[in-house]
């Protein structure tokens, strides 16, 4: 008698254990999947099928302790062998907000932002609203790609000026 009940608690925890573990077998892995995991957004640019240059997480904050002054973030990232200049122009409805030329060394990035070490770009125009999306077109050789550019606000804290960035 205890010998069918043994073999039956058996098979009965051997089956809920696959059932528990069974729903995450299907479910994909999301380090598998390309996603933006920033507030900014992603360009790349190929040569060949491969990444020649790029360009991670830009954003355009609006700094309302600077009067509201817009600040362009991003880091600009070459891929290839050889030194490589990548343009940057930023659009709204109204015209062209900013352009500016990046050198970026050999498998190397560039940062742009307003720290101390990173590339700074002057943005023209103050009458842009958080929440805005702008067109950033992201230029190398003769390849060209245009992405979206959100616009952020300091209100964040982890975008405020009090606070060092993480990491």
């Amino acid at each position: 008698m205890r010998r069918p009940r043994r073999l039956a608690l058996s098979a009965a925890a051997l089956g809920l254990a696959l059932a528990a573990t069974g729903c995450t077998y299907m479910s994909p892995v999301q380090t598998h999947d390309f996603y933006q995991a920033g507030d900014g957004t992603n360009a790349n640019l190929e040569v060949d099928g491969q990444f020649h240059t790029g360009v991670r997480n830009a954003v355009l904050v609006l700094d309302e302790a600077q009067g509201g002054a817009p600040v362009f973030s991003a880091t600009v990232v070459n891929y290839s062998a050889e030194t490589a200049a990548v343009e940057l122009q930023a659009e709204s409805e109204d015209g062209v907000l900013f352009t500016t030329s990046v050198s970026v060394p050999a498998e190397s990035t560039v940062e742009i932002g307003p720290e101390t070490g990173q590339q700074q770009v002057e943005v023209s125009a103050t009458d842009v609203l958080p929440g805005t999306i702008l067109d950033l077109t992201v230029s190398s050789g003769d390849q060209s790609t245009t992405i979206s550019l959100p616009t952020l606000e300091t209100s964040l804290s982890h975008y405020g000026t009090d606070e060092p960035a993480a990491g």
